[in-house]
């Protein structure tokens, strides 16, 4: 796990049925998904015509598809270059390197772990005129997997961490005075009240139970819907490392729904994975082009 995982590969939950509201961010969602999962892990190169129809086959305009193609391009994600009359789109360095980190660290998201009963804490302070550091580091320390004990006391069970944390705090001016050090269970308190209060635990069970309830039933059966089924799951799992701390099995309820609901996952990606890709490969053909590089 890496604290310099950009936020943009795990910034919104954006499904069919709500991304209506905010079509480009729905788009540029579904668009990181296929970079990652159908392009980076194969190569960086993809004709435009792809992924045009990747988000068309999404429901989206292609329109849309095109204008969010072109804010990836000015955001630094790919480059293109004309091959006759079309485009040739690539991943650039640095976004093929992130997606591939975030690729790694969705396929292993949700292995059980074994807990050695110390944790590790951040104690710190960010001045009130730092609302940007402040919320910098927020959404890097939820990334190592910390949650809030307010006060400026951050909290997590994943001590393996601790080198990310250092680099976290000695990249940002202003934290000198900032405290790291692992702690074995307070005397006061048991490890599961420690987590119910550092964690929002019932928000947290309420996505894992949208996402049973979305994927458990699903049965698509022709190519487009299996592709369109295979994002979707794709793109729900990839969130959840951002969301979800992975506490271990031991500081959270019974019968926790994460188990299961990996379990679904690996079984409908598996599933779904091949057809999935045959279908996106022959997108271009479909439209008169060459359906590899």
């Amino acid at each position: 796990m890496s604290s310099r995982q950009p936020l943009w590969l795990y910034s919104s939950d954006m499904s069919l049925a709500t991304r209506t509201s905010s079509p480009e961010r729905g788009a540029k969602t579904y668009l990181l998904t296929v970079l990652g999962e159908l392009v980076a892990p194969d190569g960086r190169e993809v004709w435009q015509e792809n992924l045009v129809g990747a988000l068309t086959s999404l429901d989206f305009s292609p329109a849309a598809a095109r204008q969010v193609i072109a804010r990836a391009s000015q955001d630094g994600w790919l480059t293109s270059k004309r091959v006759g009359r079309r485009s040739l789109m690539t991943i650039t360095d640095s976004a093929w390197g992130m997606l591939h980190d975030g690729r790694e660290r969705t396929l292993s998201f949700g292995v059980p772990q074994q807990w050695d009963e110390r944790w590790l804490v951040v104690a710190l302070t960010v001045p009130e005129t730092q609302r940007q550091i402040r919320y910098h580091l927020r959404t890097e320390l939820a990334w190592l997997g910390y949650g809030s004990l307010g006060n400026g006391v951050w909290i997590s069970p994943h001590t393996r961490y601790e080198a990310e944390t250092m680099h976290l705090l000695s990249s940002n001016e202003g934290l000198a005075d900032a405290y790291v050090f692992v702690s074995e269970t307070p005397l006061r308190h048991t490890p599961r009240s420690i987590a119910r209060e550092a964690w929002d635990l019932d928000a947290l069970l309420a996505r894992y139970t949208s996402f049973l309830e979305r994927f458990e039933d699903a049965r698509p059966k022709e190519p487009q819907q299996v592709f369109t089924s295979w994002i979707e799951l794709f793109t729900s799992w990839r969130h959840f490392p951002l969301f979800d701390p992975e506490l271990p099995d031991s500081l959270l309820p019974t019968s926790w729904p994460r188990s299961q609901s990996r379990a679904l996952f690996v079984e409908l990606e598996s599933q779904w994975s091949e057809p999935a890709h045959a279908y996106f490969r022959g997108l271009v053909t479909e439209s008169g082009g060459l359906s590899s590089l």
